[in-house]
């Protein structure tokens, strides 16, 4: 039996909480935390350390409730039943559940008009053993709705290594021109649907600025073809396909960050952005949404307001060694180090190495 049981999964798919598990592990298998992962979503791909039960999940749940039982369950998702069926575990077993929080799932569930839900919701804040914000604002929510512990921690985890490769279309699209380079990720919203991560209107911003180029790493986790397709059609109605490259990739933003000028994030809603933290840690300058509170060294624009953005752009772009002489100045902490203290602690291990 492990030690955690992670109601999550490394990836693939790529995900901001998948990249956070896939760092997280090395830390935990060095201080001698074993895991076992749970896929407890949609299907996805095999992976040898992933026991898949999406298809299963009652059969699995009562198997928890009535049979053995990993000590610490760490819960990433944002299903509402999910997390009732976490913090039922936690009352009926006395089991520690740690239950992380990323996004606006919260904040979404807690102004939903369905009144189940929210009541769900509401006693699995206040069941479980600790709860994770990504960000302050969820931390503040987690807490007035009943939360007996609250810990603020950010996602990101700085990889163990640094890969360089590139996928060669990026790197083609890299050296067949001139001209400073955005990178911007997320996935794509329909044409109908609220433009969530900014895809639509970064479209808007190189037209307003000709001399730019824009790499967008449109992620696998629920892209549809017909809202890719879409997207690929309006950049080739506006004639900005030599400019806009959709690359629709698995793979992580690391390597690409060091050949870029910028990243961009103009994002409606967010949690955190670990892409926007690891950029940060790259000494890449940022530009993002002030939807909600970033990191120190973010340059940020209005949400929503193509003007600012471009503005804050063409200032960072102008003054590009001042801003990556400030961001490579900036030293954030180590975001492993707090859950591998809070596991060992749940686990009564004292004496227990400190994480380096």
């Amino acid at each position: 039996m492990a030690d955690v049981a992670v109601w999550g999964r490394v990836p693939p798919p790529i995900g901001g909480m998948a990249v956070h598990l896939q760092r997280l592990l090395p830390y935990l298998d060095r201080t001698g935390i074993s895991v076992q992962m749970y896929s407890v979503g949609r299907r996805t791909p095999h992976h040898p350390l992933v026991r898949q039960v999406s298809d299963h999940k009652l059969i699995w749940f009562l198997g928890l409730l009535f049979g053995p039982c990993e000590p610490v369950h760490y819960v990433f998702s944002d299903n509402t039943w999910s997390r009732f069926a976490a913090a039922l575990l936690a009352t009926i077993r006395r089991v520690n559940v740690v239950l992380r929080i990323g996004g606006e799932s919260l904040a979404n569930t807690l102004r939903s008009h369905r009144v189940l839900d929210r009541y769900l919701t509401r006693l699995a804040i206040q069941n479980v053993t600790v709860v994770i914000g990504v960000n302050e604002a969820i931390c503040e929510l987690a807490l007035l709705n009943g939360a007996r512990r609250v810990l603020h921690i950010p996602g990101f985890i700085a990889p163990s290594s640094t890969p360089e490769v590139l996928p060669p279309e990026v790197a083609t699209f890299l050296h067949v021109d001139d001209g400073p380079v955005l990178l911007a990720s997320g996935e794509i919203q329909g044409s109908g649907d609220s433009d969530l991560y900014g895809a639509y209107a970064l479209i808007d911003l190189l037209e307003c600025l000709p001399h730019v180029r824009l790499i967008y790493f449109a992620y696998c986790i629920t892209l549809g073809e017909d809202k890719q397709l879409q997207l690929a059609t309006e950049i080739r109605r506006r004639g900005l396909e030599r400019r806009y490259l959709l690359f629709r990739s698995d793979a992580e933003l690391f390597p690409v960050m060091r050949h870029c000028d910028l990243l961009i994030r103009p994002t409606l809603s967010d949690g955190d952005a670990n892409s926007v933290r690891e950029a940060l840690h790259v000494g890449l300058p940022v530009v993002a949404s002030d939807c909600v509170k970033r990191p120190e060294g973010v340059v940020t624009f209005q949400t929503g307001n193509l003007d600012e953005l471009k503005n804050a752009v063409i200032e960072v772009l102008n003054n590009q060694e001042k801003h990556r002489k400030h961001v490579r100045a900036l030293k954030g902490p180590n975001n492993a180090k707090p859950v591998v203290a809070l596991f060992n602690e749940l686990l009564n291990r004292t004496d227990a190495a400190a994480v380096d």
